[in-house]
């Protein structure tokens, strides 16, 4: 998800509700050749792409979070979403989180290696509250054009205007070092299932308040004669 440069007329927005279905599709072609879906779905472009759809299209039907999309002459070319404190993988999964991630890890073709995948990252999601940003994904063949970067700025600013943290993971060094360059830093590395995954985490920014009236007005009581009625 390198990217250089913002493409002409794109236009970044929070996603209609009847838009939510074709997120779910667009995330689901742009993650299916990732390192880790083809180590949890194996070879076949359409097992993979059936792995994730439903997954994905569930992630844009719930209630909590942000949702955004990027329309370029309203086609729909990149999505991102973002998990509020208290609802992200790390405090949904349950306390068997560590037991699974701990555990054997299944073989290739065993259906328990998603399983496994989500334990690893629930062990390893800040303790602290946090914004969880992801998914970021462009349509492939729209990649490398700015899509991403924007879909992330607009999201940074939600967190920004909370306060808190924000965290995600990646398993590609291309990912990596697309969020270094908007401000992420790699808090940790492990393996899962063959694959790494890098974790990152970037500071919460809340804007600054804004500066106090002088003394000199805030103890004005008198109207202001040039605006009578006031």
């Amino acid at each position: 998800m390198a990217d250089h440069g913002d493409p002409p007329r794109l236009e970044v927005r929070g996603l209609r509700p009847d838009e939510r279905r074709l997120a779910g599709g667009l995330v689901a072609r742009a993650m299916r050749d990732n390192p880790t879906t083809l180590a949890m779905c194996g070879a076949d472009p359409f097992d993979r792409l059936a792995h994730m759809q439903p997954i994905w299209t569930a992630f844009f039907h719930r209630p909590p979070g942000p949702a955004v999309g990027a329309f370029h002459r309203g086609c729909l070319v990149g999505v991102a979403g973002a998990t509020p404190p208290g609802a992200c993988v790390g405090s949904t999964y349950g306390p068997r989180a560590a037991q699974v991630a701990g555990g054997p890890e299944p073989p290739p073709g065993d259906p328990g290696r998603a399983d496994y995948v989500q334990a690893t990252y629930a062990v390893n999601d800040l303790p602290e509250p946090h914004w969880h940003l992801g998914p970021v994904a462009v349509e492939p063949g729209f990649q490398g054009r700015g899509v991403g970067a924007r879909l992330v700025r607009e999201l940074t600013a939600v967190l920004d205007a909370d306060g808190h943290d924000g965290w995600c993971e990646t398993d590609t060094e291309a990912n990596v070092r697309f969020y270094q360059a908007l401000g992420w830093q790699v808090v940790r590395t492990v393996r899962v299932i063959g694959i790494p995954l890098w974790f990152l985490q970037r500071p919460g920014r809340r804007p600054a308040p804004a500066p106090a009236a002088p003394a000199s007005a805030a103890r004005r009581t008198d109207p202001d004669p040039a605006t009578p009625g006031r």
